[in-house]
């Protein structure tokens, strides 16, 4: 038993532990209701049918009596023998009246002498039935002549049946002609109603049972669903954390222990996350701090030798007409040798970015400068640039510098999403909090749903000849100046990135 029920999920052990204790009671109190119930009916229709038992024998001996006192006082005459008084036409006329009496289906009333001589029955009058004897041999007619009234019973086997039937018949002694009255009848035919009654009973009873164990079924079931359904979903959320899903919540509904747990396990997932987090920080930390010892290696390792090809390969380039087949190697040596040093310029400004210079700058007029410069740049060929910017807009403690540098790249990365031409908009308004808001909305091929949060990872590029950096140091600076940035894109219409930073701040 205990292996099955480990086998079970929660919510059919409850079935099958809670439905016995409310079903089993249900089950012992309606035996217990039913059996009174047909106890008492069983009594009371025994008792009724009795009571027409000794109805039907009271009324046969009244009309034997008042026949017998009714012609003792019509005659006057003390000495009339029992004989005479039984062979009137009144008396033959009581006689019918006896006969035709029925009790139930078969019963009927007879009456016979102290000797067992019938005198009044259906169809055996002036039979002696002293000796008879019932199915088991018992004389009954002979005991009922001893005790002249009473109550008895007896199988009996009518010719033709099979199987004996028991009979019950109350009798009682008319003395002035020493004759028993008695009337018999079938214990099925005296039981009848009170065995229609009991199937009744039992049918109720069954009904009951079948009404109350279904309708407790479906309470328990209901009961065990909302109990366990909390469990689910703590088991769906743990599955889903286990799968490195840490941002997952359990819902926190009322005062429980299942609430209190929920709530426990949604602390440990925020610990375990922020301490991963950290993790993930310290671990970036320690690879900026390795990327700039390397990078002042490589800046002073690579940069002097770069400088002496851009020099001599700037020199060759000088002495040879562009008409020579040996003039593009020269002019593709010295641009990749630019690339390069572009490369360790922006690794260094990666892993060593300055701390911001703060001061209030009129942002509009900022941005104005670099729509104007950027609007000229290569990259930025057939694209229309627009600008709205809000009057008025406060002053922003920023670097000034640096918030260039960001622009630049935001403007730029636009242009080359943009190969073909489109739309630019520069935009800037006031947000909630002290804060103010600049947008860059382009029309460009936009960004896969799964490669933005990519994009901000050092050395991730789409670009042939991107270094993956560009966008690493936007949002470095950024967060610097206590900013943020939100990137929006639907592949094949555009995009639009959104720098928010607060107006006014600490010195950092």
């Amino acid at each position: 038993m205990t292996t099955f029920l480990n086998r079970l999920k929660l919510r059919w052990k409850l079935l099958w532990l809670v439905l016995p204790l409310v079903i089993i009671p249900i089950c012992i109190v309606a035996a217990l209701i039913g059996y009174i119930a047909n106890h008492q009916a069983y009594l009371g229709v025994t008792q009724s049918s009795k009571d027409d038992l000794s109805h039907m024998v009271a009324f046969a001996v009244d009309l034997l009596d008042s026949h017998h006192q009714h012609y003792r006082d019509g005659v006057h005459n003390t000495a009339v023998s029992t004989a005479q008084e039984r062979d009137s036409k009144a008396f033959a006329a009581i006689k019918e009246k006896i006969r035709s009496k029925k009790v139930g289906d078969t019963g009927y009333i007879f009456c016979m002498d102290s000797s067992g001589t019938l005198t009044i029955h259906p169809d055996a009058e002036g039979v002696n039935v002293f000796d008879a004897r019932d199915s088991s041999g018992f004389p009954f007619i002979r005991e009922m002549c001893e005790k002249k009234s009473g109550w008895i019973r007896y199988p009996w086997k009518n010719v033709g049946s099979t199987t004996p039937r028991m009979k019950i018949v109350h009798y009682e002694y008319f003395q002035p002609w020493d004759w028993i009255v008695a009337v018999g009848s079938y214990e099925d035919e005296f039981y009848r109603e009170a065995n229609k009654i009991k199937e009744h009973i039992i049918f109720s009873m069954i009904l009951l049972l079948l009404v109350v164990g279904t309708a407790s079924t479906m309470l328990v079931f209901r009961a065990s669903t909302l109990f366990t359904r909390p469990i689910t979903h703590m088991i769906e959320v743990i599955r889903r954390v286990k799968q490195g899903k840490l941002e997952e919540k359990m819902t926190v509904e009322g005062q429980d222990e299942l609430s209190e747990m929920a709530g426990a396990f949604n602390r440990m997932t925020d610990i375990i996350r922020h301490n991963k987090e950290m993790e993930a920080s310290l671990a970036q930390q320690g690879k900026m701090a390795s990327l700039g010892v390397l990078s002042s290696g490589v800046a002073h390792e690579i940069n002097n030798p770069l400088g002496v090809i851009l020099g001599y390969a700037g020199y060759i380039e000088g002495k040879m007409s562009e008409d020579d087949p040996n003039y593009k190697y020269i002019h593709e040596i010295k641009r990749e040798s630019k690339r390069c040093k572009k490369i360790v310029q922006d690794l260094l400004s990666y892993a060593r970015t300055p701390r911001p210079s703060l001061e209030p700058v009129d942002l509009n007029a900022l941005l104005a400068q670099i729509v104007d410069f950027a609007a000229n740049h290569t990259d930025m060929r057939n694209v229309i640039i627009h600008t709205d910017f809000t009057p008025s807009l406060p002053k922003v403690m920023l670097d000034g510098d640096q918030m260039r540098q960001v622009a630049i790249n935001l403007i730029l990365n636009a242009g080359g999403a943009m190969p073909d031409g489109g739309r630019l908009i520069v935009r800037t308004e006031p947000v909630e909090g002290g804060r103010v808001e600049v947008s860059f909305i382009d029309t460009g091929c936009g960004i896969p749903q799964e490669n933005i949060e990519k994009i901000f990872e050092p050395f991730y590029t789409t670009k042939e000849r991107g270094t993956g950096l560009g966008l690493a140091i936007t949002r470095q600076i950024i967060e610097q100046h206590r900013g943020e940035i939100t990137i929006e894109s639907t592949p094949g219409t555009g995009t639009t990135v959104r720098v928010t930073l607060p107006i006014e701040h600490e010195e950092l």
